[in-house]
C-alpha cells in the first residue's frame, strides 16, 4: 500500500512540498544502496589518485598530475585538501566522490523540473538514486562524479541564460562551472563543443532571446581562463591513452551504440533498450528540424527550447565520444544529462496513452509500465547495490593485512605489471616495505602515462630485472615475494604488457618456490609467490 502511494506521488502530483519530500527520500534511498561499495577498499586508478594528491605542496600536486595523470588538476586539489583534513584510509578516502554522487539525484531533479512538470524531476532523480554506473561510481576516488554533477551545473545555467533577458547572472555561473569542469576533466571540453553548436542553431532557427555575442564573450572567457593549462592539456592530448586501442572508423558507429547502451540505468535488457531508446532519441529529436525555422511561437518556447538542448546535448556528446574512440566511464559525466532525457519519454509516453487510450485500458496501460519500469530498474540496481560490497576490488588489501603478521626485513616486493603498483603503494604505506616494478624500478607507485610505452618497449627489460635481483641479493636480501596479476596479460595498446607472462617463469628457473598464495578481487585478483633468494641447482 506504501509503495502504491509512493508511485501516485511521483507519477501525478506536482506539489511543491510533496516533490520535495520524494527528493528526500530518494537521497537517503540513494545513501544506503551507495553505502555498501564504500568497503571495496581501493584499486589502481584510485590509488594513483592517492599519490597524486599527496604531496603537501599545492605546486607539487600540480606538477605531480601533470607527470602522472591525464586529467586536469582540479579534482586532485580537492583531494589534496582532504587528504590534509580528514586522513586517507580508504572509505574516508572516497568521501569526496560519495558526496558528488549523492548530489547528482538533486541536480537531475532540478534539470528534470527544468524542461516540463516537476515529475519529470523526480523520475531523473529516481533513475539517479538507482543507475548501476552512479552507484559504482560514487564510491570510486576519481573525478567521474564532480565531472558529471558540473555537467548537470553547467547545462541547467546554460538553459536558464538562453532564456532570459538579463542573462548576465546565469552566464557568470555558466563561465564558473564550465571552467571547473575543464579543470576537473577533459571531457568537458565534448560538453562544451555541444552546447556551441546548440546555440548556433538555435540563433538561426529564430530564438529572438539569445544574444549572440553575450555567448560568444562567455567562450571567450572560458578559453583565458583555461589557457594557463592549455600546453599541458596539448602534451596529454598527444599522450593520449596508450593502453587502449582506436577504434577504426567502420566500427565507430558499433562504439556509438556501445556508448547509447552504457547511458541506460538498466542491467537487464540493455540491448533491446539500447536500440529503442536511440531510434526515440533520433525520432524526438527530429522534431526540433522540422518544419518553419521559426519554433518560438509553436508550443511553449521555453519547454520546447529546454528540451531541445538537453536532447541534442545528449546525442551531440555521445557522437563526439563515439568519433573521437572514447567509451565506457569516459562516457559517465554525460549519463545524468541522458538519464534526463529518458524520464521526458517516460513522461511523454504516459501523455500518448493518455490521447489513444482511454478508460480501463488506460488506467491497465499505465500500471504495466510502471510495473515494468520497477522491475527493470529498480529490483536489478539494488541487487547489484548490495552485492557490490562483497568483494574487495584488489586483492593486495588482504595482502597488506597478511605481511602485517609475517613481515620479513629482509624481503624485495616485486610487482609484476607494475601497474599494481599504485595500490600497494597506497596498502603499505605505513609499512616499511621495500617494493620495486616490472618496468619502472624506482618509485613505482607514480604512475606516468607519458613514458609508460618506452618501459615496457625495452627488449632487455627482463634480464634487467634479474640483474638487479642480483645486486640485492649482493646486498644481503634473502627472500623475493612477487605480486603478480592472476591470469595471462596480452598487449594493449601500445603498451607490450606480454613481457610480463615471463617474469614468474625466469624466476622459478633461478630460485626456489616456498609458498603460493591467491588473493581475489574485481578488479585486480592477484597471485603471491615467495620465493627464497638462493641459486637453484
Amino acid at each position: 500500500m506504501q509503495s502504491k502511494t509512493f508511485l501516485r506521488l511521483a507519477i501525478n502530483s506536482n506539489n511543491i512540498k510533496q516533490q520535495y519530500f520524494i527528493l528526500s527520500i530518494l537521497m537517503l534511498i540513494g545513501v544506503l544502496l551507495r553505502l555498501p561499495s564504500l568497503r571495496l577498499g581501493v584499486w589502481r586508478d584510485e590509488s594513483s589518485t592517492y599519490f597524486n594528491a599527496l604531496p603537501t605542496d599545492l605546486h607539487e600536486v600540480i606538477n605531480t598530475v601533470i607527470y602522472s595523470e591525464l586529467n586536469p588538476p582540479g579534482f586532485y586539489l580537492i583531494m589534496h585538501q582532504w587528504m590534509q583534513w580528514f586522513g586517507a584510509e580508504d572509505v574516508i578516502f572516497k568521501l569526496p566522490a560519495f558526496i558528488f554522487g549523492i548530489l547528482l539525484i538533486p541536480a537531475t531533479y532540478a534539470l528534470g523540473s527544468l524542461i516540463g512538470v516537476r515529475t519529470i524531476g523526480v523520475i531523473a532523480a529516481a533513475v539517479t538514486t538507482f543507475a548501476p554506473e552512479a552507484i559504482y561510481y560514487s564510491q570510486e576516488a576519481r573525478p567521474y562524479t564532480l565531472a558529471a554533477l558540473l555537467c548537470c551545473f553547467a547545462v541547467f545555467l546554460y538553459c536558464k541564460a538562453i532564456n532570459n533577458k538579463k542573462p548576465k547572472w546565469y552566464l557568470l555561473g555558466f563561465i564558473i562551472c564550465a571552467t571547473t569542469l575543464l579543470y576537473v576533466q577533459y571531457t568537458g571540453l565534448i560538453l562544451l563543443a555541444s552546447l556551441a553548436i546548440i546555440t548556433l542553431y538555435l540563433k538561426w532557427r529564430g530564438a529572438a532571446n539569445i544574444r549572440l555575442i553575450e555567448f560568444v564573450i562567455a567562450y571567450v572567457i572560458i578559453f583565458l581562463l583555461f589557457t594557463p593549462w592549455l600546453q599541458v592539456f596539448w602534451t596529454h592530448l598527444h599522450t593520449g591513452l596508450p593502453w587502449q586501442t582506436k577504434e577504426p572508423w567502420l566500427m565507430r558507429p558499433k562504439l556509438l551504440y556501445g556508448n547509447f547502451k552504457y547511458t541506460l540505468p538498466l542491467i537487464i535488457g540493455q540491448k533491446v533498450a539500447a536500440a529503442i531508446t536511440f531510434l526515440a532519441l533520433i525520432v524526438q529529436t527530429s522534431q526540433f528540424f522540422s518544419g518553419s525555422q521559426q519554433f518560438v511561437h509553436q508550443w511553449n518556447f521555453r519547454l520546447k527550447t529546454y528540451t531541445l538542448i538537453l536532447n541534442l546535448s545528449v546525442l551531440l556528446t555521445t557522437i563526439m565520444m563515439a568519433a573521437l574512440s572514447y567509451a565506457g566511464r569516459y562516457m559517465f559525466p554525460f549519463t545524468p544529462l541522458a538519464w534526463v532525457v529518458y524520464s521526458s519519454s517516460v513522461i511523454n509516453l504516459f501523455q500518448r496513452i493518455d490521447d489513444y487510450w482511454i478508460g480501463q485500458f488506460n488506467r491497465i496501460g499505465k500500471q504495466i509500465v510502471v510495473i515494468l519500469l520497477v522491475i527493470s530498474i529498480v529490483f536489478p540496481n539494488v541487487k547489484y547495490a548490495v552485492s557490490l560490497g562483497n568483494t574487495e576490488k584488489s586483492g593486495i588489501k588482504s595482502l597488506a593485512a597478511d605481511v602485517h603478521k609475517k613481515y620479513h626485513k629482509k624481503t624485495i616486493y616485486l610487482i609484476n605489471p607494475d601497474y599494481l603498483s599504485p595500490t600497494f603503494g597506497y596498502y603499505f604505506a605505513d609499512k616499511s616495505v621495500n617494493f620495486y616494478g616490472v618496468g619502472r624500478w624506482n618509485k613505482p607507485e607514480i604512475f606516468s602515462p607519458q613514458d609508460h610505452v618506452k618501459v615496457w618497449d625495452n627488449p632487455t627489460l627482463i634480464s634487467d630485472i634479474e640483474q638487479r635481483i642480483q645486486n640485492k641479493i649482493d646486498n644481503g636480501y634473502q627472500k623475493l615475494v612477487l605480486v603478480q596479476e592472476a591470469g595471462v596479460r596480452s598487449d594493449s595498446g601500445k603498451m607490450k604488457y606480454s613481457l610480463a607472462n615471463e617474469v614468474l617463469p625466469r624466476l622459478q628457473q633461478n630460485y626456489s618456490l616456498l609458498e603460493k598464495t591467491d588473493y581475489p578481487g574485481t578488479n585486480e585478483p592477484i597471485t603471491v609467490y615467495e620465493f627464497a633468494l638462493i641459486k637453484n641447482k
